[in-house]
């Protein structure tokens, strides 16, 4: 197993432990947050949808999550604050 670069990877909060999201495993959540599937994320990386499925269950594993919406929420709460405003946009409230 090759040693993770600690730069180029997501933090996790302390109370998930030491390990850190790989690189991979960063891109793969990273294109969650556009609701994309296993499918559409393999397409767009180029990678297997067993590969992108595997990356997202070590993601789950790392991060506490038990789903993939719980972990874009982690992604947006830890990660990545910027992204709540320039990625996610919620429908406005009926008058």
């Amino acid at each position: 197993m090759q040693p993770q670069n600690q730069s180029n990877s997501l933090p996790l909060p302390p109370s998930a432990g030491t390990q850190r999201l790989s690189p991979a495993e960063q891109s793969v959540v990273t294109l969650l947050l556009e609701g994309l599937s296993n499918k559409a994320i393999a397409q767009r990386l180029i990678l297997s949808p067993r590969t992108v499925e595997s990356h997202i269950s070590h993601a789950l594993a790392k991060t506490g999550c038990q789903s993939r919406l719980e972990l874009t929420l982690w992604l947006i709460a830890n990660c990545q604050p910027e992204a709540a405003t320039s990625v996610v946009t919620l429908p406005g409230l009926p008058a």
